[in-house]
């Protein structure tokens, strides 16, 4: 991620590029680092999304079996709680919806990471694929990770540290949102991501990689700072001899290895630790390349970043136009050495225009002068391409300076308005932390409803009046603050608004059958169409664009037949004949100051939901076979899909207009979402609310597989999706709030689990659900009120125990299995019969007795085809 080869330069040159600092416990005014006041504390905003990554490879949690989330919530609060007692104080970053410019970057990185890597999983065999070293190279980090460890540090940030520990959703890509922070906080950024030492701004003090944070113990018993110097006991003696280890030096290892920690994971015993980190700054860095801080972002563009990829399809099938870097450096030239060309390229150049020879150096060598950050880029280009400027086709010169411009104006930082430049926690609007609400891009892109209802009418328009038009405003404007504050809270997951921002949907592939059928596309996008919907019907999805060339050849006809017949009546029967009716009321109700006289009885003409002239298309990114490929998914409209459950929107009391679902009582937000699922009876209704989610997730899904083997009666694969009762049964216990204590010998014996390939798709199948469900209750805002049963499924122990003989599912609540099979009888899978070994003799002894009465009959072959014939 980031900068293409810099994370390996940056450690090539450690010694001169970064610093390192240590944060003992004692280093704060107050013993153990608690001060309530957050005098003397570190602001340090983190990468969320490394911050998982690194813990799920620090701990090396098993995700074969689909994620073992509570040990990761219980990581997530172990590394917090260390961090903060050594004084920092924490601000997490979480990315938004993807920008378009990210697109191929992500295609590319999804299929190596998801689609081949469970693709090369079910190509090995069973025996190689459980090696350890196997599953640490074809690792996937398990889907539900993300909501479990936001859903974590919430809960921390508003119970054991408050005040010091944050929680943010960047707008869009979280980098240059965590550097603005960061510059706010004067704070450093922790993370993965290269990007971090190129972005910059006042006031950002570095960039700290995850993967150098060490513990390290601040009193040891030889003074040298590191927990492995407990043991004490030199390997060689004076006469050169090996000293043989004791049983109580090897005790001493193991204890010395038990407080070492790995990585940013702590010991389990903090007494006399401390936190060593390295710090790069871009300052440091630009200087090391004799470039100013503020042309890093173009050196990363000219490098190659997230955002350098193919444009567009066309660009991606060729090759030179897809890979800038090609046409930039030879093949031969290592990472690094691309880094040093491009940087002494911009230095050259710098130099060439404004270095102490300029005025005459210029006029030879370059054609024309420097004179702004555009000129630099052209002439940058013009430099690095290796391809003479006489071999490239019309434009094509042009398209390359264009793919480096947007890939640097994606590191742009928005400076803060001069009534907050002081910086701090204070935010600059009450939308955004960052942005004034007019310019922030969460707001623009929920505001869509907003600018329909409130701009100009036309013909095919609602006609409402001034007073009713204001009410309707009124409604998605409250839509729009309510999903602004869910999702600046965390309980809305942000690439819900992918849909809303770029019309597309990235659900997350895991481990799963690639001969089988996409579970994201079988088993998610059911409900997935529900949350399109409900996002259409509050702040409006985008429009499908505009076919190229469709207005220009509108324009064309017309030019070209200027001479041709129209069609009068045909041009009359278009108008609506209520026309002048409806702008006769539109006048009187403009006439109507006080408007309270036209809205208490609006015209029965007023349809019951707002009309869209065009289709909406959401496109979705969903394997297909062995890659990944873009689905479009029409969306259908609301209300025939309440319709479909019996279920009838509420209505606005002045416009008469259905209202937008996040504005439902919570009540019926509640019934839409077990509708959608198909769980709307009182069993499930009369359930608590921590199991509600999990209970209707399960149902879906054995209903859809139920649904899916009618359809197909003769087809072998849909009768063996079918969940069997204690499947069922084995997934209800996981999920079981509290049930955690139950999975200790699993979790220690978790290696000796069989990997069985049915058990890693019916894990596959749930979690598609799960997290679809999880989204669909983000949009209707009802999380917390409703929580995601994912913090407490434990992978491992669901295959341990649909592997056994399903004794070892234990009870469930009251109500939960009837609630789990009421209406769905019939839906589950039969389990097959075992035979015993007696039974298994008697139908071998049966099978052998014919062919022994044949030979005593015929005596011969000639005999046994005599009884044939017979």
């Amino acid at each position: 991620m980031g900068v293409h080869g810099l994370t390996t330069y940056l450690r090539e040159h450690k010694s001169t590029l970064s610093n390192t600092l240590q944060l003992p416990l004692s280093h704060l005014p107050l013993t153990n680092g608690r001060n309530a006041d957050g005098e003397g504390r570190i602001p340090v905003v983190v990468d969320g999304w490394s911050f998982i990554f690194e813990v799920v490879h620090c701990a090396d949690l098993p995700w074969v079996y689909g994620g073992e989330y509570p040990q990761l919530s219980q990581l997530v609060r172990q590394v917090v709680h260390a961090w903060i007692e050594v004084g920092l104080h924490l601000h997490f970053v979480f990315d938004g919806p993807y920008p378009t410019l990210k697109f191929p970057t992500l295609i590319s990185r999804h299929t190596q990471n998801r689609v081949q890597n469970a693709l090369l999983f079910f190509r090995t065999s069973a025996t190689a694929r459980a090696a350890p070293r196997f599953l640490r190279e074809t690792a996937m980090l398990p889907p539900l990770s993300y909501g479990v460890c936001v859903d974590t540090l919430l809960e921390l940030a508003a119970g054991a540290h408050a005040g010091r520990l944050h929680v943010h959703i960047a707008d869009e890509e979280g980098d240059p949102y965590a550097v603005a922070l960061a510059g706010r906080l004067n704070a450093y950024v922790a993370g993965r991501d290269s990007d971090f030492v190129v972005l910059n701004t006042e006031g950002y003090l570095g960039y700290i990689p995850l993967d150098e944070m060490v513990w390290t113990a601040a009193n040891a018993g030889d003074g040298d700072g590191s927990v492995y110097s407990l043991d004490t006991e030199p390997d060689v003696d004076d006469g050169g001899f090996k000293t043989a280890r004791t049983g109580k030096a090897r005790k001493k290892r193991a204890v010395a290895d038990q407080q070492a920690g790995r990585g940013i994971i702590p010991p389990d015993d903090t007494q006399g630790l401390a936190l060593s980190f390295t710090v790069y700054s871009p300052a440091t860095l630009a200087a090391h390349l004799d470039i100013p801080a503020s042309l890093l972002p173009l050196l990363g563009a000219l490098v190659g970043n997230d955002f350098t990829g193919a444009s567009d399809v066309a660009a991606a099938a060729s090759t030179r136009r897809a890979n800038l870097q090609r046409l930039f450096f030879e093949r031969q030239l290592t990472l690094g050495q691309r880094i040093a060309r491009a940087a002494s390229t911009l230095s050259g150049l710098l130099a060439a225009a404004f270095g102490p020879l300029a005025l005459g150096v210029q006029k030879k060598r370059t054609k024309k002068p420097i004179g702004s950050v555009m000129e630099l880029i052209d002439a940058a280009v013009g430099a690095l391409l290796l391809r003479p400027l006489d071999t490239f086709g019309p434009g094509e010169r042009e398209a390359v300076v264009e793919r480096v411009v947007e890939a640097t104006l994606q590191y742009a930082i928005p400076r803060p308005p001069d009534e907050e430049a002081e910086g701090g926690e204070a935010w600059v609007s009450e939308a955004c932390p960052l942005h004034v609400a007019e310019a922030c891009p969460l707001v623009v892109s929920l505001s869509r409803r907003v600018a329909l209802v409130s701009g100009d009418a036309t013909p095919e328009d609602v006609p409402l009046g001034k007073s009713s038009k204001k009410a309707a405003e009124d409604s998605h404007a409250a839509v729009r603050a309510a999903y602004v504050a869910a999702y600046r809270r965390g309980r809305m997951n942000p690439h819900v608004l992918d849909a809303v921002q770029s019309a597309t949907a990235w659900p997350w592939l895991f481990l799963e059958d690639p001969d089988k059928e996409c579970v994201e596309r079988s088993v998610g996008r059911p409900i997935r169409e529900w949350m399109y919907a409900v996002l259409d019907a509050s702040v409006g999805l985008p429009s499908p664009p505009v076919p190229e060339g469709e207005e220009g050849d509108g324009e064309e006809d017309e030019d070209d037949d200027e001479d041709e017949l129209i069609d009068v009546v045909e041009e009359d029967d278009d108008v609506d004949p209520l026309a002048r009716l409806r702008g006769a009321l539109k006048e009187l109700d403009s006439d109507d100051e006080d408007g309270e006289s036209a809205d208490d009885s609006p015209p029965p003409s007023v349809p019951s939901t707002l009309p869209s002239s065009e289709l909406k298309i959401i496109t979705e990114y969903v394997r297909r076979g062995t890659r990944l490929a873009p689905e479009e998914v029409a969306v259908t409209p609301l209300p025939e899909l309440l319709s479909g459950i019996g279920l009838e929107s509420p209505v606005h009391s002045r416009t008469r207009l259905p209202l937008p679902p996040p504005l439902w009582l919570e009540d019926m937000r509640r019934r839409l979402l077990l509708g959608a699922l198909g769980s709307d009876g009182p069993a499930v209704a009369a359930l608590p609310d921590a199991r509600v989610l999990g209970v209707a997730a399960l149902r879906f899904v054995v209903r859809r597989m139920h649904l899916r083997a009618l359809e197909a009666p003769g087809v072998k694969e849909r009768q063996q999706e079918r969940w069997t009762r204690a499947e069922a049964r084995a997934f209800l216990a996981c999920v079981r709030p509290g049930g955690q204590h139950a999975q200790g010998k699993v979790e220690a014996e978790g290696e000796q689990v069989p990997i069985l390939e049915r058990h890693v798709q019916l894990v596959a199948q749930i979690e598609a659900a799960l997290g679809a469900a999880e989204r669909l209750a983000h949009v209707l805002l009802l999380a917390p009120a409703i929580p995601s049963p994912a913090r407490h499924f434990s992978g491992g122990r669901f295959h341990a125990m649909v592997s056994g003989d399903g004794a070892q599912a234990g009870e469930l609540e009251e109500g939960v299995w009837d609630a789990c099979v009421e209406g769905l009888e019939d839906a589950f899978a039969a389990l097959p019969q075992r035979k015993s070994k007696k039974e298994k003799r008697a139908k071998g002894a049966v099978q052998a007795a014919p062919p022994a009465r044949g030979k005593a009959k015929g005596g011969s072959m000639f005999g046994l085809l005599a009884d044939a014939d017979a």
